[in-house]
């Protein structure tokens, strides 16, 4: 640092101060013409934004870029070629539903043909052998995702094939999962179609090898990853060859196309994570996205849960996430899949897969509670970085402490006092205090605008609308305290004082155990270079003396991959998180997410530009240009189709996503007798819009369920499709009552057995038979009169892991084969001080609710008609004012509700 100040104040003779604070010849244009002072202007502030610009497209270019499609020729390798192929072929069957004609014997008949050839090409070679089984399991288990429910399932269908060395079954396996299911309404191009396409071709490929493999392979097509995960627990429960298995890989889909990322690993098993860092040809990973997902932020969840907790194996979780607004909707088609970007998935898996095969780490012991023992990320796709959480550990404490060293170091030199930092932290936080003021603000007058979600059509509004005003402001608290307050070397006790908050935010991070704060070390280690530089550059005589222009310069300079890792992190945080508030329900207001991340941007922005504030000129210009861009852009939202929130394009539809069910309704009394028989619209939109701008017509107009303060189910007696009330509450749906009833072909039958108190005790025993529904039905248990659900038939009820509630929500399905009946039992236990007279008074209240969500049923002639006008008008939503709101994709089906009390 001394010789830093000492380049500073070379050729001066000494450290005299202009009136501004800064070392005169610090801040003097070194022109014998001119002899002006080299403060910044506005051109400089219009060169570091190019920059930063430069760098931003430079990483959205190579974000996007994707390798060159193979020849389908050769099985040496992989091939998008071939797996397009197959891709098509399981698209063109459509919705393919779990329990679905399309699913249970299209695609199973797809897959076994393929698998047959996969079998007979082995069997040529003569190397390895190909197995073929199909797999109907049965079972019940609880699922703490959503609302946290129970699921119950039968013959579902999953199509498995197991490679390995011919002579016979190897004693340690390598499983690959995919599902070939798809959500109702949805073709299921990149979920999960595409997967299995690449998972087949991997097989090929592996079937061709001229050499025995060292393990066996488990190629897991599963047929019912949408009915929450049953497949995978079907098979990691039932199927004989889950013994053998030691590791795993899951290939998923929430988007559609662009780059496959790695989003988790473990638990322990660091190997396998190695593998996959070492042997990838075109790595996309972060210890960041893992942390970020398994928080539970996301409202998603995959097969990788089920591997890990109920087979307790290690796996890898990759996941297609670009363009996740098609993702769950009619769209998701094989088109919309970039050129290159199967090819890009297939080479990582086939790699991966290969390296494992090589090693001998699937044969030893598992290390399942190993803690994560790497520190990885990938560098826009060109290459990883990997160390061990360990030496991350020693790079983080020993940054830090330098960091804190060479501030110190320049307080007891004088170059700023230790009273002159307190006072530039203070200006930080006054300056993050009225960021954060006018980014709620922002959020405020957005939400009054009825403007809610106006950037989800159009991420790069988020820049405009909460990171330029943000940046606006925090940039101008600065200009305000150097217009009014003198401080000596203010620049670079701005600089430092940044250097010091990272190195405090790194501490914290290190010792909360988070693996991501690699990200904040990256910020430091280059920021810390730029005096180095400047003191390099002045030694070799590139520059005389240290100008305001040359700080500019090199900061830019040695910031460069700092603004890499923050632009990549920026174009993934967009990519993804955008489209996700599509589906996030209405548990949080949308513009409370988008302003705290335009917050984070626009506050790097400010940490790292703000010293500049204080060799510049005043930025009354800049300021201005500001002001006017943000007021036109409010004017320019308010007043045009800019700030439209759903758009329908055939190339990027983004519209909002309506789930409705043509519900027929009957409530029953405690008597027997029946309330009411009702035939309406249920309907819920999947983000935080809700239902109450929803298109001006009948099909569209009605109110949210009346009388849900009157009853104990949480569900409002609503024909939910899965327990999701808590994002979706009954208050924000829409009960629209149309006079036409749909064809429920096998009405729902529930007879009460048997009930019974047990003994003498303070329980209550009750046994139904269920008949008739459909293959996804769902069960609203809710016990009433001072009566508790203490156990049930279906899982052992753990009240703990379900959370106590007061209604339980159970999910039926079954796959290739319907049940004729359902019996199951619930044990109730009355908390009051006396047992009641249970024949009198009603002790339970079970609804019973079928989903036809395929088939000849699915849509009724009410249903066809909603589809066609929403097909037709969003098509032209520009028509008229307030045609944007038919910008509707829509998942529906016919629906059968009963409740009963008993």
């Amino acid at each position: 640092s001394s010789a830093m100040d000492g380049l500073r104040k070379r050729n001066t003779g000494g450290g005299t101060t202009n009136a501004n604070g800064y070392t005169t010849e610090y801040d003097r244009l070194h022109d014998e013409d001119e002899k002006k002072p080299s403060l910044l202007g506005f051109r400089h502030w219009l060169f570091a934004l190019a920059v930063i610009a430069i760098v931003y497209g430079g990483v959205v270019f190579f974000h996007q870029r994707l390798p060159e499609v193979k020849p389908g020729g050769d099985y040496s390798e992989f091939s998008e070629l071939r797996a397009r192929s197959l891709l098509k072929q399981i698209v063109a069957l459509g919705p393919r539903p779990s329990g679905s004609i399309a699913l249970e014997k299209h695609a199973m008949t797809l897959l076994q043909n393929r698998l047959e050839s996969s079998r007979e090409a082995a069997e040529k070679v003569g190397k390895n052998r190909v197995e073929i089984d199909t797999q109907h399991p049965t079972g019940c288990f609880d699922l703490k995702f959503l609302s946290a429910f129970t699921l119950c399932y039968q013959n579902v269908t999953n199509k498995i094939a197991r490679i390995g060395p011919a002579k016979g079954p190897a004693a340690h396996s390598l499983l690959l999962n995919c599902h070939i299911d798809t959500m109702p309404d949805t073709p299921g191009a990149t979920d999960d179609a595409v997967s299995c396409a690449i998972m087949m071709d991997i097989l090929d490929v592996l079937a061709r090898e001229d050499k025995e493999l060292q393990y066996d392979v488990v190629f897991l097509f599963n047929g019912a990853e949408e009915n929450f995960l049953q497949g995978a627990h079907g098979f990691i429960e039932n199927h004989p060859w889950r013994h053998t298995i030691r590791a795993f890989i899951n290939l998923e889909g929430t988007g559609s196309g662009g780059r496959e990322i790695l989003f988790q690993a473990g638990p322990g098993n660091s190997w396998l994570l190695q593998a996959y860092l070492d042997a990838a040809p075109h790595p996309y990973c972060s210890i960041l996205a893992q942390e970020v997902f398994q928080s539970g932020i996301i409202p998603s969840d995959t097969d990788f849960r089920i591997f890990r907790d109920f087979g307790r194996v290690s796996g890898l979780d990759i996941a297609y996430t670009r363009n996740g607004w098609v993702y769950h909707t009619e769209f998701d088609t094989d088109e919309r899949i970039d050129e290159g970007s199967i090819q890009r998935a297939g080479e990582n898996v086939l790699a991966v897969v290969r390296k494992v095969l090589s090693e001998d780490d699937l044969s030893k012991p598992g290390k399942a509670a190993e803690q994560n023992k790497w520190v990885f990320y990938d560098v826009v796709g060109l290459f990883t970085v990997r160390y061990t959480v360990e030496l991350g550990v020693i790079l983080n404490v020993g940054t830090a402490v330098l960091t804190l060293f060479f501030t110190i170091s320049r307080i007891r030199k004088g170059t700023y006092n230790a009273s002159d930092l307190l006072i530039v932290f203070f200006r930080h936080i006054l300056s993050v205090v009225a960021m954060a003021v006018v980014g709620g603000a922002l959020a405020v007058l957005v939400n009054f605008m009825d403007l809610t979600m106006c950037w989800y059509s159009l991420p790069e509004l988020i820049g405009g609308l909460y990171v330029l005003p943000m940046v606006t402001v925090g940039l101008y608290v600065h200009e305000l305290f150097h217009a009014k307050q003198y401080m000596r070397n203010a620049e670079m006790a701005h600089f430092d004082s940044v250097m010091v908050l990272l190195a405090v935010a790194l501490l914290w991070m290190t010792h909360a155990g988070l693996a991501s704060a690699f990200f904040l070390l990256n910020y430091l280690l280059f920021a810390m270079l730029r005096d180095p530089i400047l003191f390099v550059m002045g030694k070799v005589g590139v520059i005389r003396t240290v100008t305001p222009f040359s700080i500019l310069a090199i900061q830019m300079l040695s910031l460069i991959p700092a603004m890499v890792f923050a632009a990549y992190a920026i174009s993934q945080c967009v990519d993804f998180f955008v489209p996700v508030i599509g589906r996030l329900g209405m548990a949080v207001n949308p513009e409370a997410i988008m302003a705290p991340l335009g917050l984070v941007i626009a506050f790097t922005f400010v940490l790292f530009t703000n010293n500049l504030v204080y060799v510049s000129r005043p930025l009354k210009h800049g300021f201005r240009v500001s002001f006017l861009l943000i007021v036109a852009l409010l004017i320019a939202l308010a007043t045009t189709n800019l700030g439209v929130p759903y758009k329908m394009a055939d190339d990027a539809p983004k519209l909002r996503r309506l789930i409705t069910l043509h519900t027929h309704r009957t409530i029953y009394s405690f008597d027997g007798q029946r309330e009411s028989t009702e035939n309406a619209l249920f309907i819920q939109s999947f983000d935080y819009r809700g239902t109450a701008d929803l298109p001006a017509h009948s099909f569209m107009s009605g109110s949210p369920p009346s009388d849900c303060d009157k009853t104990k189910d949480e569900y409002c007696r609503m024909p939910y499709y899965t327990a999701i009330h808590e994002l979706f509450p009954p208050s924000a749906s829409v009960w629209i009552a149309v006079p036409a009833a749909p064809t429920i072909p096998h009405p729902i039958q529930t007879k009460l057995l048997s009930k019974e108190r047990v003994g003498n005790s303070n329980l209550l025993n009750m046994t139904y038979e269920l008949s008739g529904g459909y293959d996804k039905m769902s069960l609203h248990v809710t016990a009433l009169n001072g009566f508790e659900l203490k156990s049930w038939s279906f899982t052992p009820l753990d009240i703990q892991h379900v959370n106590k509630r007061d209604t339980y929500f159970v999910f039926l399905t079954y796959g290739s084969e319907a049940p004729p009946t359902r019996k199951f039992w619930f044990l109730l236990e009355q908390t009051g001080s006396s047992f009641p007279d249970v024949d009198k008074e009603a002790s339970f209240e079970l609804a019973v609710a079928s989903h036809h969500a395929h088939g000849e049923f699915q849509n009724s002639e009410t249903l066809r008609q909603l589809r066609s006008l929403i097909s037709s008008r969003r098509q032209s939503t520009h028509f008229a004012v307030g045609w944007w709101k038919w910008g509707i994709t829509l998942i529906a089906g016919v629906s059968e509700i009963v409740v009963k009390q008993y």
